[in-house]
């Protein structure tokens, strides 16, 4: 709606059609569009940008960080440019039509998309720590915890950087699957507040591991999140529920592919017993 709302923007709409309409300082640099950029830019990425219509040295700063955090280059480009063209009005117009379809993740337990809680995306770690990241490059948090309960450690079992953010550790609990992760056999007993597992098994050991880190009810509980895809694993319910009570159960399509159920993730969020 921001960029199509009351009626859409011939510029723009020029824009995501056709190269030479591009827009940028001193190209097409002055108008409505201008400011409903500068809005779609203030909303995605707090750029903090004066909304005037005028294109110039800030919007262009803001459009090239834009750019820039999700890799939006022409060929041969190895740094991003600082003009809306087709491909990067196409970026904003998604991803615009996403955070308005979304509810805010700042109300929820887990990330409904894959940009996760406001933060400072371009932190986030990248291949090879990350095996599947988002179109960005970087880790991407779809299904992945927000809000923890954050009064102990917290642990991602098998994470690879996506829950860095949210001051979660990545572990491994067992050896042959631990890349290089810290095993989980090294911490105490009841160390844990939040710990979650995304996209990878519930095998015996890891679920002995779960319930001997979990920290006590009496010094405030353990919250526990598991969310995967039919594609991958068939979510492990009944183990999930032995855990404790779930509080919290959804499926998320994927964005990639939302017509296809069996890459939806289902998410379950349990507090434990």
């Amino acid at each position: 709606m921001l960029l199509t709302s009351p009626v859409p923007d011939p510029q723009l709409e020029n824009c995501l059609v056709s190269g030479p309409a591009h827009i940028g300082e001193g190209i097409n640099a002055l108008g409505e569009h201008v400011r409903r950029i500068q809005s779609a830019l203030n909303e995605l990425d707090d750029a903090g940008l004066e909304v005037d219509g005028i294109y110039g040295g800030d919007t262009g700063d803001a459009v090239e960080n834009y750019k820039n955090a999700r890799h939006i280059l022409s060929p041969g480009q190895t740094t991003a440019d600082r003009i809306v063209g087709k491909l990067t009005i196409k970026f904003l117009d998604d991803e615009v039509f996403e955070f308005e379809n979304t509810m805010p993740p700042e109300k929820g337990l887990v990330s409904p998309t894959e940009a996760g809680l406001p933060h400072d995306h371009t932190l986030c770690p990248t291949p090879p720590r990350v095996l599947n990241p988002g179109p960005d490059g970087r880790a991407q948090h779809l299904g992945a915890p927000i809000n923890p309960i954050g009064n102990a450690m917290r642990i991602n079992i098998y994470g690879e950087g996506e829950t860095d953010y949210v001051g979660f550790t990545d572990f491994a609990t067992e050896s042959q699957h631990a890349h290089g992760r810290p095993m989980t056999s090294t911490l105490v007993h009841g160390c844990a507040s939040d710990i979650c597992v995304r996209s990878s098994p519930l095998s015996a050991v890891t679920l002995n591991e779960i319930r001997r880190l979990a920290q006590s009810a009496l010094v405030g509980g353990c919250r526990f999140t598991y969310a995967s895809n039919q594609a991958q694993f068939m979510t492990p319910r009944a183990d999930i529920l032995s855990l404790g009570k779930a509080i919290q159960q959804h499926r998320i399509a994927d964005p990639s592919d939302p017509n296809n159920t069996a890459f939806d993730m289902e998410v379950w969020v349990v507090d434990m017993f």
